[in-house]
Formats: structure tokens, sequence, C-alpha cells
């Protein structure tokens, strides 16, 4: 099976979304999400991973009115936690296989 990548253009994703492409450069500059594609600014394009990185980071952002540090560093302790949390279904998974 053959898996598919959506990508959307910088272009797109900003007036979807009604942002603005500054705000998308800050939050690909603190490492909350980064361009699947491009690279120019012009040229960028995201797939559906870093979108929803990228719009949790600035709904966290106008919400709760905190920095760009601090939003990177919560958006990187929810990614850790999905992945314990994906890890820990895994083993239990296992582990129900011999009981």
């Amino acid at each position: 099976m053959e898996n598919i990548t959506l990508l959307i253009p910088l272009n797109e994703l900003c007036q979807i979304e009604g942002i603005s492409h500054e705000l998308i450069m800050e939050v690909v500059e603190y490492g909350i999400a980064e361009p699947a594609a491009g690279s120019d600014l012009s040229e960028w394009t995201f797939d559906m991973e870093s979108t929803h990185w990228i719009k949790k980071a600035i709904k966290l952002n106008q919400q709760l009115h905190i920095d760009w540090v601090a939003i990177a560093m919560v958006i990187e302790l929810i990614r850790q936690k999905e992945t314990l949390e994906k890890e820990n279904v895994m083993l239990k998974t296992r582990l129900n296989r011999f009981l």
C-alpha cells in the first residue's frame, strides 16, 4: 500500500487560516513546524502534520498570550506525550499476547 502525502503551499495555508507569512516564519524559526518542501519562502509547502502543529501553536499564542519559546516547549512536550502514549499501547498489546 502506498502512502499518500498531501502538501499545502504557504500562500494557501495563510489564506485558509487567515494568517500572515510572518507568523508562519516565526513558527518555523522556533522549530515548531518545518516546510516539507521548498528552499525559498515562496516555495514552502507543508504536510498535514506540520499544518496541525502550526494551527495549534498559533492558537496557543492567541489564547494564552505566551511567547514562541514557551509554545515551542509546550508543543515538544505534547509530541513526546503522544509518542509515549502510542508506545504504551503497543507494549500493552504485546503484553496481552502473553497473558
